[in-house]
């Protein structure tokens, strides 16, 4: 058995991983539970201790989300100074699982409307740590916590971060979610290649495969280095590209439960990972962005509609049938409470439901503006309560009516209400 490091300050109590870098390790200093990520000796450069120390130094850039990066805390340095590594908050594997222990099947599936919640999280911390001006740099599968329970994230293995192109550093990240002008080393990675490894991660947790392995994938007989270059760097394709079916799913095991997933999708959904797959692999300025993709699950978790077999669908103005995908039961949707911002968007009138300024066409933030609760003596209507601090206006047949801060209106089917300009109205 390997005997464990010993370092003075520190109690090592367990290993917990290990990885091209080096090993992770449970450890407590001065009475508290952290861990301690070790570099190998190969891996001890002055280059990743500089990275590290700016870290230290400058601290989380991503302010709105600093509680969801794992971030560097501490140097530690081995006595023979060949080594080092640092110390960052430990992670509650009791609470948080990979995806990898979700594709081995060691848990269940949480559902699409958790790992939509994850997606939503997801681009929020990324775009958070983007506007500071810094990129992450390998954004992957691996790279990342999710709780099963409520959606919430934990994002790991924050020591490659750095300012936007910022030459410090090697990295450039696991292959499979690496941007295609990486892979020919045609540019450093970025803001913008961190978009395209956001959007293969959350292609990857909504349809459980990668976007760019169809038939080419299919068809590799020794897949190595040169084979994975020429799928994701020399002629990358979606494997959904409306236009290009070379590299459409094959007819085989370990493909088809991705068109399944796929299917399962809303076409709003469905639009922002073909533009992310067609457009973004050939020009990287018109990539998805973090907020495109914040609106698209905030969309997405509102539209979320569990069938009374128990699986979960989507409202999708696009469909017409409205079938549920599992065992075709007919689904009854509730009525709709659409917001007509910058953009219209739909709610399914649900309690729990919450509306935010996102859904009235704010790009930057998703304030609270209102929540749809359940009614106290009619189990047909919902109530819609006002969150903000001004006082609504709303019209129901010849009537019109004052909903001031706090108090709530039943959502009639054909109700209108003004919200900062907003109109709000509800059909079945």
């Amino acid at each position: 058995m390997k005997q464990m490091p010993i370092i003075p300050g520190l109690e090592i109590e367990e290993k917990l991983g290990e990885g091209g870098q080096g090993e992770v390790f449970r450890v407590k200093q001065d009475g508290r539970a952290c861990a301690l990520k070790l570099y190998s000796e190969s891996s001890s450069t002055p280059e990743q201790r500089s990275i590290i120390s700016f870290q230290i130094q400058e601290g989380n850039p991503a302010a709105g989300c600093a509680d969801k990066f794992a971030w560097p805390e501490k140097i530690i340095d081995l006595p023979e100074k060949k080594r080092f590594g640092y110390t960052m908050p430990l992670i509650d594997t009791g609470k948080f699982i990979t995806l990898g222990d979700i594709k081995s099947g060691r848990v269940a599936h949480p559902g699409y409307g958790i790992m939509a919640e994850v997606g939503r999280q997801l681009a929020e911390c990324f775009r958070e740590l983007h506007i500071a001006g810094y990129c992450y740099r390998d954004i992957s599968e691996n790279n990342f916590y999710l709780s099963p329970d409520s959606g919430d994230v934990i994002i790991c293995d924050n020591d490659n971060v750095m300012i936007d192109k910022h030459e410090l550093g090697n990295i450039i990240g696991t292959m499979q979610f690496v941007a295609p002008e990486v892979i020919l080393g045609q540019e450093r990675p970025s803001t913008v290649t961190d978009q395209h490894s956001l959007a293969c991660l959350l292609f990857l947790m909504m349809c459980g495969g990668h976007p760019l392995n169809g038939m080419n994938e299919y068809n590799v007989r020794v897949y190595d280095a040169v084979a994975a270059q020429h799928l994701y760097g020399h002629n990358p394709i979606f494997v959904f590209d409306p236009k290009d079916r070379s590299n459409a799913l094959p007819d085989a095991r370990g493909y088809r439960h991705v068109a399944a997933h796929w299917a399962v999708l809303p076409r709003q959904m469905k639009e922002l990972f073909v533009k992310a797959f067609t457009i973004g692999l050939k020009n990287p300025a018109k990539r998805v962005t973090e907020i495109e993709w914040k609106h698209a699950f905030s969309q997405l978790l509102g539209q979320r509609h569990v069938c009374g077999c128990g699986a979960e669908n989507f409202w999708d103005p696009a469909r017409r049938d409205q079938i549920c995908w599992h065992r075709q039961c007919r689904l009854g949707f509730p009525p709709k409470l659409y917001a007509e911002g910058t953009s219209v968007s739909a709610l399914l009138v649900k309690p729990g439901q919450i509306l935010t300024s996102m859904h009235l066409g704010e790009k930057s933030s998703s304030s609270v503006v209102a929540v749809i609760e359940k009614h106290p003596s009619d189990s047909t209507l919902c109530l819609l309560r006002n969150k903000t601090a001004k006082t609504w206006s709303a019209e129901y047949d010849t009537q019109r009516i004052d909903v001031p801060p706090q108090k709530a209106i039943p959502l009639h089917p054909g109700i209108r209400i003004n919200i900062a300009n907003h109109k709000i109205s509800v059909h079945p």
